[in-house]
């Protein structure tokens, strides 16, 4: 050790070695961060003379001269930023020091020269700055621990050079070195588990590619039947339509359902026109339509049942196929629907609009354009169930009940007993399917092929479609309460398979035929039963 004595001044002892090694190591590392304030020491002339003298085996420049305060500042800054000041290097990256006693220096590389000897009032005044500094410099490490924690975590995951991507680095790569390791047994169970998973996805996939090549293969079959069934129709029915319409083999090929492109021609063919409707009549009566919805707007005191219908008109539409959103407001189909049923109110101003009549027109919309639907809407009107439902023929609706009860009872008995313990008669589901002919109740592709055979057989069918409905449900209705069946049956399920339906339709067995013979007799009956009650009233004076 070399030393430095003075008589007023402590003895400043350094170790050459040791300086010597800071600074070839402060060489080797990255560059250090410089602080604004080196920490300098001021002496007065002979102490500065004697120290150059005695460490002049250093022999580089001499060291700038700077004020108590500056040294004070100085170490303020350098103990915010390094928290270990001894001798040596301490955390990685930190400033170097030099150990003077109770106090510590900075170590500059670009100043190898040892620090001149302090006087005791200059260290009296670096430690009152330092005593007010401690508590504030103790708060905020507190306050940075977690910070700087995190920041190291950070860096440390930032410095991977093969980031965890993928499920297969957690199972197949080995844990940290910070971690435990993986036991045997626990890498093979989670290999295992990884294959099996990997396996049953592969199966999920390799399901869901045949199901949709089934799907595409019998959409294409489907694609291709009605190409064929379309040409057919075409060129060999419709041009001999009164030669060949009631022959089996068309009867069969109507039986499996019209293909879109011509049901709206068959369904014209079918049902007639036996009321002479002409095209020209049509926009007559919607311009009829239209003055009426005008004046009930320009005068509200105004009281007609032509006007009420105009007025219920426009309530309804909004509520045809609101899932199809065509038939609403700024829908294509908005004005045709409406001005189609404000034709037929003017027309037939003693029918007037009923409830369902929407949801008839607007399936015939998509069918055919407005004035046939409005033609075919007419004569539809007329035939003898929909006349007695629509004019609210009591008598005559008691008739058909009664037939669809003796046919019920005989198709389904099981079904038939329970909804007469029920107490669950066939008027509280059967007038809303004739009202719409099932356009409410099912989904539209099951309707179109219903309103194919209904327009072939007539009446018939629709007694035929709702035992077939109701055989096709039998299990599930069995088990359900009154006010399940009749939400049930009122909307049913949207993924009805029509195949399917008529499959059960078949199997009920009421045919055009057995269903006429019926109504004729229950009609008979009836009408005795009217003669022998007017008979036991009392003559009139």
């Amino acid at each position: 050790m070399n030393g430095i004595e003075d008589n007023n001044t402590p003895i400043l002892e350094v170790d050459i070695e040791e300086v010597r090694s800071i600074s070839e190591s402060s060489s080797s590392n990255e560059p250090r961060i410089q602080h604004d304030t080196t920490i300098r020491s001021r002496h007065d002339s002979t102490q500065e003379q004697s120290t150059s003298s005695s460490l002049h085996s250093f022999e580089h420049p001499e060291p700038e001269v700077l004020s108590p305060i500056a040294i004070s500042n100085g170490r303020k800054h350098h103990r915010r930023n390094h928290s270990n000041l001894t001798t040596g290097s301490g955390r990685s990256g930190s400033m170097d020091s030099v150990s003077l006693g109770n106090s510590s220096l900075d170590y500059n590389p670009h100043f190898t020269e040892a620090p001149s000897p302090i006087d005791t009032s200059t260290l009296e005044d670096i430690s009152l700055h330092d005593e007010e500094d401690s508590e504030e410099t103790e708060s905020k490490k507190k306050q940075n621990s977690a910070s700087s924690k995190m920041s190291l975590l950070a860096r440390k995951l930032f410095k991977r050079s093969e980031p965890v991507v993928l499920t297969t680095n957690l199972i197949f790569e080995n844990r940290p070195s910070n971690l435990p390791a993986k036991n045997p047994e626990e890498e093979q169970a989670q290999r295992k588990a990884y294959e099996e998973m990997v396996a049953a996805a592969k199966r999920k996939e390799v399901a869901e590619l045949k199901k949709k090549q089934r799907a595409a293969e019998e959409r294409k079959k489907y694609e291709e039947s009605v190409a064929a069934c379309t040409n057919v129709w075409l060129k060999e029915i419709l041009p001999e339509w009164h030669l060949v319409n009631h022959t089996k083999r068309v009867h069969n090929l109507w039986w499996r359902g019209l293909p879109p492109k011509v049901r709206g021609t068959v369904w014209k063919l079918a049902v007639g026109n036996e009321l002479q409707l002409t095209k020209s009549l049509y926009y007559i009566m919607v311009d009829r339509a239209q003055d009426t919805l005008k004046c009930c707007k320009d005068n509200s005191r105004i009281k007609d049942e032509t006007m009420e219908n105009v007025r219920d008109i426009r309530l309804d539409v909004l509520r045809t196929f609101p899932n199809l959103c065509i038939f609403q407001e700024s829908g294509p189909y908005h004005e045709q629907l409406l001005n189609v049923l404000g034709a037929y109110a003017s027309y037939r101003p003693d029918v007037g609009y009923v409830q369902g009549m929407s949801f008839l027109t607007a399936v015939l919309l998509l069918n055919m354009d407005p004035a046939d639907a409005f033609i075919l809407l007419s004569n539809l009107l007329h035939q003898p169930c929909q006349r007695a439902f629509f004019r609210m023929d009591a008598d005559m609706m008691f008739v058909y009940f009664d037939v669809f009860n003796l046919f019920f009872e005989e198709a389904l008995p099981p079904l038939f007993n329970f909804f007469t313990h029920i107490q669950l008669t066939p008027d509280l589901y059967l007038i809303g399917w004739v009202f719409t002919l099932f356009s409410k109740s099912l989904p539209l592709d099951v309707v179109s092929r219903i309103w194919d055979v209904y327009f072939r057989d007539g009446d018939s069918f629709l007694f035929a479609a709702a035992l077939g409905i109701l055989r096709m449900y039998m299990p599930q209705l069995l088990h359900m309460e009154f006010e399940v069946i009749l939400q049930f049956l009122r909307k049913l399920p949207e993924d009805m398979n029509a195949d399917v339906l008529f499959e059960h339709i078949k199997a009920v067995g009421l045919t055009p035929r057995k269903f006429q013979h019926t109504m004729v007799e229950l009609v008979d009956m009836n009408n005795v039963e009217r003669r022998k009650k007017n008979s036991s009233l009392p003559a009139a004076n």
